[in-house]
């Protein structure tokens, strides 16, 4: 019963409750991000195998290295091999994590190649990458098909893989929507490809009415994290590369299936001593229930793809979000009024429009000149009399951090630095003229350009005591890239912007070693293992940007982002501030709330909802339990259960829509452990009661949402020994 369940949820996604099942069924905590020894024991060999210390599990996955590149027409596979490896060992660090650097030369080629391998010490999974270097004294052949990911990923029963991802963040109403196919192609054929690169990405784009099918940032189509699900167990992988990828699930039949996912765009000769390398590749083995797997990438995530402070994971912000192009006076104001009303605002995010020498007022992201100003990251001396220092001192003293945006990527030619450095900048064009009001982008590949960046943000951070900045990158760079690209070297100045896109940032945070980063592009367009590494992404999707947008698709973003990545942040629609209904509905550990209230009312809900978001923080740290979800559904539920698993705690945010005649539903909490009792608490009502675990487990938990456009928030925890119902 259990299993048909969880086939309908996760596989159609259109189920309606869980149905109840007896507590002697099922395991307590069976979806927890904890690993099981049997996973840790098969990653364990698969990493021995690679290390020249044992057999390789050939029935799984191939007996081979998990990468592959040609150079001309010879293949990696004739020269780098397990046997013939140079294999350096490091020492297990606090972090828990322990780097091997596996090293080759060929002859023919005068390629040196490197493969550093991470394990990790509790968790079973891997992460590598591959750099390949030109020794010889002319330039090698052309370097292609570089895949940073190249194996077999077999059923161990022949079961039929089904493939789970999400989509990106395209500021749509489905970005982060939770996707499972069965990798078949019809009843009769049970064999399947699916592709995603451009020409794929751009078909299923405009199939779905996508704003940008063609984006080649990370996640502006995809996600790049996968689930291969194949019968008991499955292989979860996940790419670092902010720039194009392309990645194929190729099933052969009989459950054997080829996995390649890799750099897109690269087909480039290497010259003396220049090195490249593949996209970070992740892989994590589980077995099991679906959602086990989904928690442990959670987890992972959490512990070694987030930013980090003293070695400990960077809390994201609830933060007040004013528009940067108000003037300095509206900002003190609106500080005076937070601090008055005691709003528990953890930072003041000082939005865009406050540089350059605009002369057109902009209260909002909708109004003014502010656009055509970037690449002047100077403060408008007619909106902040050239200084941000008043508003930053103002934040600080009202016990706020301070947060600014800035896009430093981006810059329209008229700028001081476009005509004092256009050397810096890329333009697009064949004939690479720049025109005057061109939108241009910086080549962080260029050590000059490299080096203006991290003096102009490290700057004003330095200058304004900024604790957050935050980036953004509304700019599709391929365009500029690929019409800059020199002869025989297609792909190389895409793989040079990246590397000084993640070196920008490594600077800055050696600079400011307590400084925090807000990773934005368009929304959520660059959210991949590297990108997340360095900022979090708290603004997860333009979608919210707009008046237009629905409480409902943010309740599916929130419910389809979540079963990757922890730590995420999201709005309420188009910079307001509403009931607690649409505030639950972007609820997330790094909610922003838009400073628009304007009644004694408005400024009364603003302060509820931050509280509450403030309550619910701490449990998006733990392991994620989807309930029921129906995307783009009017008359649906949309609830979720988050659980501490070191407290054996958590909460359940249950929503009714608009449209829904379903009064209450019943969940099976299949972290409740039935020998204990458990107390409950209505977060609305302040109403707390104790029921046993026996109960929970054998008839579910019921919750009513007695009013349409309604929602039900519920914490739950062990009641003390002495408590009864």
């Amino acid at each position: 019963m259990k299993r048909a369940v969880l086939f309908v949820q996760f596989v159609a996604a259109t189920i309606l409750t869980f149905a109840p099942a007896r507590a002697a069924e099922i395991p307590v905590e069976p979806y927890t991000s904890r690993p099981t020894a049997g996973e840790l024991e098969f990653v364990a060999q698969w990493k021995n195998f690679l290390l020249g210390k044992g057999e390789a599990n050939a029935a799984r996955y191939s007996a081979d290295l998990p990468f592959s590149f040609k150079c001309g027409d010879r293949s990696s596979r004739e020269w780098i091999k397990i046997g013939t490896a140079k294999i350096e060992s490091g020492d297990w660090q606090p972090d828990k994590t322990r780097k091997h650097v596996l090293s080759w030369k060929d002859g023919k080629t005068s390629l040196y190649c490197e493969m550093e391998l991470t394990e990790f010490q509790d968790m079973p999974a891997f992460q590598w990458v591959v750099r390949v270097r030109n020794d010889g004294q002319s330039d090698s052949a052309k370097v292609t098909d570089f895949w940073g990911i190249d194996s077999n990923w077999n059923a161990a029963d022949g079961s039929m893989p089904i493939l789970h991802r999400s989509v990106g963040a395209p500021a749509h109403e489905d970005d982060f929507h939770f996707m499972s196919e069965i990798m078949h192609n019809s009843m009769w054929d049970k064999r399947r490809r699916i592709p995603m690169d451009t020409p794929s990405n751009e078909k299923w784009g405009q199939a779905h009415a996508y704003l940008s099918p063609a984006d080649k940032r990370s996640s502006a189509v995809w996600l790049p994290f996968f689930n291969y699900q194949t019968g008991g167990d499955g292989l979860i992988t996940g790419l670092g590369w902010s720039g194009a990828w392309r990645a194929y699930f190729d099933h052969q039949g009989g459950g054997r299936s080829t996995i390649l996912a890799g750099v897109e765009n690269f087909d480039s000769i290497l010259h003396p001593g220049e090195t490249v390398r593949s996209t970070l590749n992740l892989a994590i083995y589980w077995q099991g229930e679906l959602m086990h797997g989904q928690n442990m990438f959670r987890k992972i995530v959490l512990d070694h793809y987030s930013p980090h402070i003293n070695g400990k994971p960077v809390e994201p912000p609830i933060p007040a979000v004013v528009w940067g192009g108000a003037p300095t006076k509206v900002h003190l104001e609106v500080i005076e009024k937070i601090k008055q009303l005691q709003i528990p605002f953890d930072v003041y995010w000082f939005d865009a429009g406050w540089y350059g020498t605009g002369t057109v007022p902009s209260y909002s992201v909708f109004e003014g000149d502010w656009g055509t100003m970037a690449g002047d990251w100077r403060p408008n001396p007619n909106w902040h009399n050239g200084t941000l220092k008043p508003v930053s001192d103002a934040a600080h003293a009202a016990g706020m951090k301070f947060l600014i945006w800035v896009e430093p990527c981006r810059a329209i030619h008229g700028r001081p630095i476009t005509l004092e450095h256009p050397e810096y900048f890329l333009t697009g064009n064949a004939d690479k003229q720049i025109r005057n009001g061109q939108t241009l982008l910086l080549d962080l590949g260029k050590p000059e350009a490299f080096q203006w960046a991290v003096d102009v943000v490290g700057g004003l951070i330095k200058d304004y005591d900024i604790d957050w900045y935050e980036e953004d990158f509304n700019l599709e760079p391929n365009p500029y890239l690929e019409a800059a690209a020199e002869p025989n070297r297609w792909g190389m100045n895409e793989m040079r912007f990246i590397e000084g896109h993640f070196a920008f940032w490594d600077a800055l945070l050696k600079k400011f070693p307590n400084l925090a980063i807000l990773n934005c592009a368009s929304g959520g367009r660059r959210m991949d293992l590297e990108s997340i590494l360095r900022g979090q992404p708290l603004w997860r999707s333009d979608y919210n940007c707009w008046p237009e947008a629905t409480a409902e698709s943010t309740q599916d973003h929130s419910y389809g982002i979540s079963h990757w990545l922890p730590l995420q942040g999201s709005m309420i629609r188009g910079w307001s501030n509403f009931d607690t209904y649409e505030a639950r509905c972007a609820l997330s550990p790094g909610m922003e709330h838009g400073i628009a209230a304007k009644t004694d009312e408005e400024w009364r809900q603003l302060k509820a909802n931050v509280i509450q978001a403030k309550r619910c923080k701490k449990y998006f740290f733990g392991d994620y339990y989807p309930l029921v979800n129906q995307q783009r559904n009017p008359a649906a539920w949309t609830a979720y259960q988050l659980y501490l698993p070191d407290e054996k705690a958590g909460m359940i945010l249950a929503m009714r829509r608009a449209k829904s005649d379903v009064r209450s539903m019943t969940f099976d909490l299949l972290t409740i452990d039935p020998a204990r009792n458990w107390k409950f608490e209505d977060y609305d009502s302040g109403k707390t009661w104790v029921v046993s675990g026996k109960e929970i487990r054998e008839k579910g938990l019921e919750v009513a949402i007695p009013q349409r456009r309604d929602s039900r928030l519920i914490f739950y925890s062990p009641a003390p020994a002495e408590s009864g119902r």
